[in-house]
């Protein structure tokens, strides 16, 4: 299959913010003859993580493979250069870090991705490990910078294609094909899937700023996202036992509306992301049933396991509420608005996240912890425009209706009888205090004898 790299982005040297790295210390990283350059590649890699992917975006403009130039007509890059590159994987290759260096640098390995040019021109990129199944085929994009050029292996035909290396300290990845539907709908709408992948290892953890990314991603992917297949039912106690199968996972979930609260964005990015300076968060109330079930906390987090029973505590967020929650909001007129309504909701589910409230505040049990889902659709189950019911539903209402009138009849004649009781009781009280006259006449005789 012939794979292609479609552009690389050049403008300026990353060198000023690679401490510890000159233009020559960059160069003999590559290429890895021996272990020692693959460790002076590990530490480089360390490093560009700490740099940061957004400044080195923050460095780019259009450099092409095919051509060789940038517009200002450039003809080569310089080591240490800052670039954008995108292509599609040819091969994958690990090299593994000894334990010390590894346990300095917080990483066991890190990899080589290969693409191919079409004009033969191959192209690596040197990086951290990719969370996540990557394969042959699939699409990925980096912030990285110019290593240099060398030879690879000679290739089918016997050729040594030259070789452009970079590095990067994080690569944004989008599968040919995934192996969930809802991994499928983030790809194509370029939402990067790395970021899900890594949501795995903060389950059960408060939101932090390595979430945003993210966050902010899956909040703007679930309001352009167009589903081509329905949602995944899932059974609650599964998604709270066994998370890290649905991260990602385009789900279906029964839930009852309890707060809404209008979150205000800081950031200018993140605003821009959104297309707007808020974002909604909706806490609801899941159905567990007669289940009962404990769930351990985060690792190195305190408190007892947490125990739910008949309900659990599940988060939705979202750009834009549904009418029939929107308008309850509104009304209220306030920045939080209680609201109960029952929904089905479909999104994608980020991660377990744990957060405190009031109640387990009181209890001293610590933070709660509950599935947390970017919302893209929404259903009311009690739906106030359906204008054709059916027998049965319209059976329902005379029934409720009966009931109803049942009641109020039952009300009158309680308190018509309660009337009439009383009026009895009145009188009876009336006949007892009437005065005996023998009384008054013995005090006269007695008054008469003195």
């Amino acid at each position: 299959m012939s794979v292609a790299i479609t552009t690389v982005s050049q403008a300026d040297s990353a060198l000023n913010f690679l401490s510890g790295f000159d233009h020559t210390r960059v160069e003999q990283c590559y290429p890895i003859s021996d272990s020692d350059v693959a460790a002076e590649m590990g530490k480089l890699l360390y490093r560009l993580q700490n740099v940061g992917d957004g400044r080195l975006a923050s460095l780019s403009q259009s450099w092409e493979v095919a051509s060789g130039t940038d517009p200002n007509g450039r003809a080569t890059l310089e080591v240490g250069d800052a670039v954008r590159v995108e292509g599609h994987i040819e091969a994958i290759r690990q090299f593994n870090l000894p334990d010390d260096l590894a346990e300095y640098l917080d990483m066991n390995a890190y990899q080589e991705i290969v693409f191919r040019q079409q004009k033969g021109t191959s192209v690596s990129i040197f990086a951290p490990p990719l969370n996540g199944k990557i394969a042959k085929g699939d699409r990925v994009t980096a912030h990285a910078v110019y290593l240099g050029t060398g030879d690879r292996d000679s290739d089918e035909e016997g050729a040594n294609p030259p070789t452009i290396a970079f590095a990067t300290g994080k690569l944004s990845w989008f599968p040919s094909n995934p192996d969930r539907a809802g991994w499928q709908m983030l790809s194509d709408v370029g939402f990067d899937l790395s970021l899900i992948a890594d949501a795995a290892s903060r389950n059960r953890f408060v939101l932090k700023a390595e979430d945003a990314p993210a966050f902010y991603g899956l909040l703007a992917a679930a309001a352009k996202a167009s589903p081509k297949q329905p949602a995944k039912a899932v059974d609650p106690v599964a998604l709270l036992t066994r998370a890290s199968e649905y991260h990602g996972e385009w789900i279906k979930i029964n839930a009852s509306t309890v707060r809404i609260t209008r979150i205000a964005l800081d950031s200018e990015s993140q605003r821009e992301q959104l297309g707007q300076d808020y974002y909604f968060q909706i806490d609801a109330s899941g159905d567990l049933g007669k289940r009962i079930l404990q769930l351990e906390r985060a690792e190195g987090e305190s408190g007892d396991p947490i125990r739910m029973s008949g309900s659990y505590p599940v988060t939705f967020v979202a750009t834009r509420l549904p009418e029939f929650l929107r308008q309850e909001f509104e009304r209220q007129n306030s920045l939080v608005a209680i609201v109960s309504h029952p929904v089905i909701v479909e999104g994608f589910f980020y991660r377990l996240w744990s957060y405190s409230n009031e109640f387990m505040t009181r209890e001293g049990g610590g933070k709660q912890v509950g599935p947390l889902i970017v919302a893209s659709r929404w259903t009311s189950r009690i739906d106030p425009n359906l204008k054709k019911q059916s027998g049965i539903a319209w059976f329902g209402y005379a029934l409720a209706a009966l009931i109803f009138g049942a009641v109020l009849v039952t009300l009158w004649w309680q308190i018509k009888t309660a009337r009439h009781d009383a009026a009895i009781r009145a009188r009876n009280r009336e006949s007892i205090s009437i005065e005996i006259p023998g009384q008054a006449l013995a005090s006269e005789e007695s008054t008469t004898r003195r």
